[in-house]
């Protein structure tokens, strides 16, 4: 599977396939708005992710005492690269799956091979949504002690995170419903599920209009 992203992402064209390295914010909306199905929802969703946690770095950066430091800031940093790379792996992942369908429009191919496309194609969203969770947990049990002049970042980046969340589930979801394999379904539902109470307790700290602090 992870060889199958990587001959995909190759193949890509190197406006889109360059998101993790160093593309500015213009090519990236370019590459966006462009009439091509890469990146789509899914690489959107990681964006997404990226901005919120690294706002919540830089919130991080500005708090003080314990565990707020270089450590903390820099873990999050990692999960902001990590948050680009799954957008970059969200685009191959489509791409195979493309490949697959087209393949199908001209030659047998059974339905199992037709499941595992549809699950490689959700598993990029569905690492989106489970790195989510990690960031989520990490903003939770910080919350209450961060920079109170930075409380509007604060609940941005958790309103963010929300926002990851959803669109993540969104391209998952959209997967599972050609999927007709209930063992594979149920496999990635149960990741899912996984992060319910994270999610519920996330949303507690962004409410949709926020309060202020």
């Amino acid at each position: 599977m992870h060889a199958q992203r990587t001959q995909a992402l190759s193949k890509l064209p190197s406006w889109i396939s360059a998101l993790t390295q160093n593309q500015t914010v213009e090519d990236w909306l370019k590459a966006v708005s462009s009439r091509q199905p890469t990146p789509g929802g899914g690489s959107v969703a990681a964006h997404i992710g990226a901005n919120a946690t690294a706002l919540f770095a830089m919130v991080a950066r500005f708090s003080r005492n314990p565990p707020f430091g270089p450590t903390f800031a820099d873990a999050l940093d990692q999960h902001t690269a990590r948050f680009l790379a799954l957008g970059a792996d969200d685009a191959a992942g489509y791409q195979q799956l493309k490949k697959t369908l087209k393949q199908a429009k001209t030659q047998t191919i059974n339905q199992a091979d037709l499941d595992a496309g549809y699950i490689a194609a959700a598993d990029a969203p569905m690492r989106i949504y489970e790195l989510t969770a990690l960031v989520a947990r990490q903003l939770i049990a910080v919350y209450p002690n961060t920079n109170p002049n930075l409380a509007s970042d604060t609940q941005m980046a958790a309103l963010l995170l929300e926002a990851t969340f959803a669109s993540a589930l969104l391209n998952i979801r959209i997967n599972l419903t050609y999927c007709q394999s209930p063992a594979l379904t149920t496999a990635i539902e149960t990741r899912i599920q996984a992060h319910r109470q994270t999610r519920q307790t996330l949303q507690a700290l962004a409410p949709a209009e926020p309060e202020p602090r």
